[in-house]
């Protein structure tokens, strides 16, 4: 059989459903809040989440410190509450957040900023984008440097 490819992605899934409750998955269509039973994400978290992002993907931040607060101060809690309420939705968009995330954790553990970082934060930049649209929120572009 060949439903070796498909593993990786089931355990995430897994992850992210044990990580999580099942919920109604009802949004905001106005856009401003998005709702399930993993709990709220308002526009203004997401947007905070997005800005920490962003910084990091502009490739600006040299310190270790920094980047950490980017990611942990402003994006952390934003990455695993819109994965729960994509998960209700769409599975594989959550997954895709939460890989992209491991990513960037992974970056996250050495002493300075690797230089791949920038990229691994776009590629979490367009999933997060992707797990925000499928939620109900608008996902602000980063800016252009």
């Amino acid at each position: 059989m060949r439903l070796r490819p498909l593993v990786p992605l089931v355990l995430i899934v897994a992850l992210a459903a044990t990580a999580t409750s099942c919920g109604d998955g009802r949004d905001d269509p106005g856009g401003s809040t998005a709702s399930g039973a993993s709990g709220t994400t308002t526009q203004d978290q997401a947007e905070q989440a997005m800005g920490g992002l962003c910084d990091i993907a502009a490739g600006d931040l040299t310190d270790m410190a920094d980047v950490y607060e980017a990611f942990h101060g402003r994006a952390h809690e934003a990455l695993h509450a819109v994965a729960a309420q994509a998960q209700e939705i769409d599975p594989v968009v959550a997954g895709a957040l939460l890989e992209a995330k491991s990513v960037v954790e992974t970056d996250l553990e050495e002493a300075v900023p690797p230089a791949d970082l920038p990229a691994h934060a776009q590629a979490l930049v367009a999933a997060f984008a992707v797990a925000l649209e499928t939620i109900g929120l608008q996902a602000t572009a980063c800016a252009a440097t």
